[in-house]
C-alpha cells in the first residue's frame, strides 16, 4: 500500500514537472524571439559589446578628481 503512494507521489511530481516547463516554454516563445526559426542565431558577443559601452559611458560621466581636490584629500589624510 505504501509503494502506491510512492508511485502516485512520484506520478504527481513528474507531472507537475512536465507543466511547469511546458508553460516556461509557452511563456518564452511568446515574450522573447528565442525560439524564433526566422531570426540569426543568437550571440553573447553583441550583448557584450553593448555592456561595455554602456560601463564606458557611465565612467566617462564621472568626473576626473582635479588637482587642488586631491591635493586637499592628501594634505588632510596625512
Amino acid at each position: 500500500m505504501e509503494s502506491l503512494i510512492d508511485i502516485g507521489s512520484t506520478l504527481m511530481k513528474v507531472v507537475l514537472f512536465i507543466l511547469v516547463q511546458a508553460l516556461v516554454y509557452l511563456i518564452l516563445s511568446y515574450s522573447s524571439n528565442i525560439f524564433s526559426k526566422t531570426q540569426k542565431s543568437h550571440s553573447f558577443r553583441t550583448a557584450r559589446t553593448l555592456s561595455i559601452r554602456r560601463w564606458a559611458a557611465a565612467l566617462a560621466d564621472i568626473p576626473a578628481a582635479s588637482g587642488e581636490s586631491s591635493n586637499l584629500q592628501m594634505a588632510s589624510s596625512a
